[in-house]
């Protein structure tokens, strides 16, 4: 064999090798791993983002909205793609409301990775800005925040959403499954020719929208009694509040609020102390509140009538080598029971306790729901504190009798006292109506529980006479109306403390309903530590009486005192836009203050320059709350001209109808 021949056989040996190797490394790649070099391939250029859903609002019982969801952008980046990471911060970090620093701009630049958040849900307009910038690997994707446009209002009710879009407090973490809705999918795709670029987005990969919640909460309630409660704090100087208006016949709740509050649009702003809901979570001890469930216990068990007479002694009793006294040092002597009531005294009621025995009084504290979850769709609510009679000490039973040794929540107690409002039947607190789709058809009801009799129709319709004369010419005469009968009681109640009770901290109360022979509002004020007054029919029962006249004239409800019935001028409403923020605006008063006509203009339906403009010329100090145009006022027009304010809830109108 020829030399050549060697030659191509050795060069035809080494080529067919070669080819065997590099067949069996194509097979290897191709074919053998070949999933491996797909994923990464998909890791290098490819990244799947979840593509947030339109969260579904939360509007009060007329439609008007509290919680929705507004357009805005988040910005992003592929590092790989920025051409200077230094110009490139700088010139992000100059884009109003972007709200990152360039030097961290540059950190996130500088990474390894093929993605990088710059900035989350900023606002369409600094969207734009962005992309003006023409910026190499930088981009921008729509997505969607959480947004209430009256601010602080109902905010404890409400609660709050994080950034990913879960609900995290309040009813928005309490209905997140319906009102989250389903993420969506998009993905990202990444090429030397065209950067980054998204794909999907649509079909099975599209985001579906959530559902609506419709509270039972009215706004312009929840205005009033959020104004009352705010002002009752701040005048005393207190620690913080709650109030609860509840229909007593079906347990709507028509407002709750909590001070000091927050505003969830900035909840990060604020802490534990504001986000806290007082009227679902807070436990206190009621005092002389409680002691309409201790009268009507004797009352039903036929222990006392409101005639009987009862020995209160000289001022106090003795129960287990200790002295309980009338506050104040009252010594009473003997009165009738309905007296007993009526002035609060302590051991008129202490020996109506005593005459029921533990187990009687027990069993019906935990009839009018104590010691019991509520069972209201709102996380956290407290269970109270009610101790089973075995663990009651020899004092227990007296003390219990005025709301002592006993831990309540504000919506157990104006639960308890709606029971005496309606006739005598439990009544379920509840404040989701119902949950909505886009068409407005009904898609979730909360169950409701039937109601059970506590005490007889008799017995409520006798406490309701007594809870009157509290009113009239009793330790609440302050909550007092002048068109509306008035059914109530005060509390004050020393905090406890190790070892005893505080000498000057103080839990100050009034609860009651209203007009009282037929109620439609049952209202619970409890002012935390106030300061400068302590009693609460000095620092509550005013609350409760401003927040009861106003919600009675805006309800459109008939005076039930005939002989001073006026001529209420009507109320028309208007559905709240889905956009304005709430704020508020002081205007200052003018000379013609000295020349007010002698009734309150109308102002409703006006908008916000010419509403002010009417009333300063007519010589009014103005606040308004929100934007828009005139919705309510007080005081009501047509109103006898005196105090010289005006208060205005304005709203964006909607032509809709409802």
């Amino acid at each position: 064999m020829s030399l050549s021949n060697r030659r191509m056989i050795v060069l035809f040996a080494f080529l067919t090798a070669w080819g065997l190797v590099v067949t069996a490394r194509l097979i290897q790649i191709q074919v053998v791993r070949h999933d491996h070099y797909v994923m990464r391939a998909a890791r290098q250029q490819e990244r799947t983002l979840s593509l947030t859903p339109v969260r579904g609002s939360i509007r009060d019982a007329r439609g008007r909205i509290l919680a929705e969801s507004v357009n805005v952008e988040s910005i992003y980046a592929d590092p790989q793609a920025v051409v200077d990471w230094k110009g490139t911060a700088k010139l992000l970090a100059s884009v109003p409301g972007l709200g990152v620093s360039s030097s961290e701009l540059e950190r996130r630049l500088r990474g390894r990775g093929e993605f990088a958040w710059i900035a989350r849900q900023v606002t369409p307009e600094v969207g734009t800005a962005v992309r003006a910038l023409r910026l190499p690997g930088i981009y921008a994707l729509e997505e969607h925040r959480r947004s209430y446009p009256k601010g602080s209002m109902a905010a404890n009710v409400l609660g709050y959403v994080g950034i990913d879009g879960e609900g995290l407090a309040g009813v928005e973490y309490s209905f997140d499954s319906f009102v989250k809705g389903r993420p969506g999918k998009v993905t990202l795709l990444r090429d030397a020719r065209r950067g980054m670029y998204l794909v999907g987005g649509e079909g099975t990969n599209a985001a579906v929208d959530g559902k609506h919640v419709v509270l039972t909460i009215d706004e312009v309630i929840q205005f009033l009694a959020e104004r009352a409660l705010r002002e009752t704090v701040d005048k005393y100087r207190a620690v913080g509040g709650s109030v609860i208006v509840m229909d007593p016949n079906d347990g709507a709740i028509l407002a709750m609020a909590s001070y000091p509050t927050f505003d969830p649009n900035h909840f990060r702003q604020f802490g534990p102390d504001a986000w806290r809901n007082r009227p679902v979570q807070d436990l206190y001890e009621p005092g002389s509140t409680l002691k309409i469930v201790t009268a009507a216990a004797g009352l039903e068990e036929q222990i006392v009538t409101p005639s009987q007479i009862v020995d209160c002694g000289p001022g106090y009793i003795e129960i287990a080598n200790t002295r309980i006294r009338e506050h104040d040092g009252h010594q009473y002597g003997l009165i009738s029971f309905e007296e007993v009531m009526a002035r609060s005294s302590n051991v008129g009621t202490i020996r109506v306790g005593l005459a029921l025995g533990q187990e009687r009084l027990y069993r019906y504290l935990r009839d009018f729901g104590f010691g019991e979850q509520t069972g209201l769709t709102l996380p956290g609510e407290g269970t109270g504190l009610l101790s089973k009679t075995a663990r009651w000490s020899k004092l227990s039973n007296a003390v219990i009798s005025i709301g002592q040794e006993i831990a309540v929540t504000p919506l157990q107690l104006v639960r308890a006292t709606a029971i005496i409002a309606n006739g005598g039947n439990t009544v379920e607190p509840r404040i989701v109506e119902r949950v909505v789709d886009n068409e407005g058809n009904t898609i979730y009801e909360p169950p409701r529980k039937p109601s059970r009799p506590v005490v007889s129709e008799k017995t409520a319709a006798i406490l309701n006479e007594m809870l009157k004369t509290v009113v009239t010419r009793g330790t609440g005469k302050e909550a007092g109306l002048v068109q509306y009968a008035v059914a109530g009681k005060t509390g004050t109640a020393q905090k406890a403390v190790r070892g005893g009770y505080h000498p000057s901290h103080t839990v100050a109360s009034f609860v009651g309903y209203v007009p009282a022979d037929r109620p439609r509002l049952a209202i619970l004020v409890v002012v935390d530590e106030p300061r400068g007054a302590q009693y609460g029919g000095t620092v509550a029962a005013p609350a409760f009486r401003q927040i009861a006249e106003q919600a009675l004239r805006y309800l459109r409800v008939e005076p039930s005192l005939p002989e001073r019935q006026i001529v209420l001028p009507p109320v028309k409403l208007a559905a709240f836009s889905q956009s304005e923020s709430s704020r508020e605006t002081v205007v200052p008063r003018d000379a013609a203050a000295d020349s007010r006509p002698s009734t309150v203009p109308d102002l409703r339906g006006l908008d916000a320059r010419r509403a002010v403009a009417e009333a300063t010329a007519a010589g009014y100090m103005v606040k308004t709350f929100g934007s828009g145009r005139v919705i309510f006022q007080t005081p009501a027009a047509g109103d006898p001209s005196s105090g010289g304010k005006i208060d205005l809830l304005m709203s964006p109108v909607q032509e809709s109808g409802t």
